[in-house]
């Protein structure tokens, strides 16, 4: 298999970022739901106020929404299947390091962003899929680079699995392959500098 490093780092040992992230997810979902449950309106101006994916205000320079839009959630579901995988991808903090493996899930989450403006009309887009899908993608290159046979084959049921997510209605298919792609170029970066 593959061997976890111990990074040194400025967050304190009982810190992480995937903790942090799943944190502000909450935090940003329940002020996202908090209005009006019943109107989608309201939850969508909300989710625009939190940073959303919004391709015009992104036209008009707020191109931070890039980054944001994984911490924005507006359907229960969509929020509870992220940070399940969140919580499942945790274990690569420890073999990344803290500064990394914050690298690999935002950097991936503003490649798949940006992937979505260049091949999508789309103006609303939520989640941090994008992000997922590069941790996703990164782990099944390490597990590649390591030769783990076993862990191949668990990983690769669940890209098939993800992957044919990709072909339903209403998902930002773009951001998911971006973000894959991005996870990958990173952690071929990590691993090469190592």
């Amino acid at each position: 298999m593959f061997q976890y490093r111990n990074n040194p780092s400025i967050l304190s040992e009982g810190m992480s970022v995937w903790l942090v992230v799943l944190a502000i997810c909450a935090i940003v979902f329940f002020y996202i739901i908090s209005g009006n449950i019943h109107s989608g309106s309201d939850q969508l101006s909300r989710a625009v106020r939190c940073g959303c994916y919004d391709r015009e205000r992104i036209r008009q320079g707020q191109w931070w929404r890039l980054l944001t839009v994984g911490f924005t959630h507006i359907q229960p579901w969509h929020i509870a299947m992220n940070l399940l995988a969140l919580y499942n991808l945790r274990s690569l903090e420890q073999f990344f390091g803290h500064a990394w493996y914050a690298l690999i899930l935002f950097g991936s989450v503003a490649g798949g962003s940006i992937l979505e403006y260049a091949f999508s009309k789309v103006r609303y887009s939520v989640g941090l899929s994008g992000g997922l899908y590069g941790l996703m993608f990164g782990y099944f290159l390490i597990l590649l680079t390591y030769r783990s046979v076993s862990g191949l084959r668990n990983i690769a049921i669940t890209l098939i699995l993800n992957l044919f997510i990709n072909f339903m209605p209403g998902i930002a298919w773009q951001a998911h392959i971006g973000g894959a792609v991005t996870g990958m170029i990173l952690t071929e970066i990590f691993l090469l500098i190592r």
